[in-house]
């Protein structure tokens, strides 16, 4: 008796959800934008603030020593997703602003080749890593970190090949 109510209840949520609600003409309306924008040039890199470390992950003591990751190689991949970000979001402007196909293919294999290095940079490290979540070892906070421009990483990996990279 109760799931019944309760699935009354939802269809009839649902019912005024989709009916769009009160049926009184909206006041106030949107200036429209301009079907054609002038392209804006991209924006200088920023300098790479500082990486701020995540705070370590208790667990077990790990079987193996981590391999060895310092805030400065840390501080090094962020500048590299950094600088891919950068030739990702010019191949796009590049290829959306001026149809330039060109350039925009150059900027993303050059942002794929940095892919690439960045991967071969993290690939012992991020194998420990992967054991350690998978026996919910103790963590360092440089790995945790990693953790996080590893996420990052894969992010912009999927977008450059997706955009023609690699």
């Amino acid at each position: 008796m109760m799931i019944g109510i309760g699935v009354v209840a939802a269809a009839a949520i649902g019912f005024f959800a989709l009916s769009g609600g009160s049926k009184k003409p909206a006041t106030t309306q949107q200036p429209s934008t301009p079907a054609s924008t002038p392209a804006a040039t991209p924006a200088p890199t920023p300098a790479s603030s500082p990486l701020q470390l995540q705070s370590a992950k208790q667990g077990k003591t790990p079987k193996e020593p981590a391999p060895a990751l310092t805030q400065a190689t840390l501080q090094e991949l962020s500048s590299l997703l950094d600088k891919i970000t950068t030739l990702r979001n010019e191949s796009v402007t590049a290829r959306a602003g001026s149809s330039d196909n060109q350039t925009a293919r150059a900027k993303m294999s050059e942002a794929y080749d940095l892919l690439q290095q960045w991967q071969q940079k993290v690939d012992a490290p991020l194998r420990w890593q992967e054991s350690a979540q998978m026996e919910d070892w103790a963590q360092p906070a440089e790995y945790v970190t990693l953790e996080k421009l590893y996420a990052k990483f894969q992010r912009l990996n999927n977008e450059v090949r997706r955009g023609g990279g690699g």
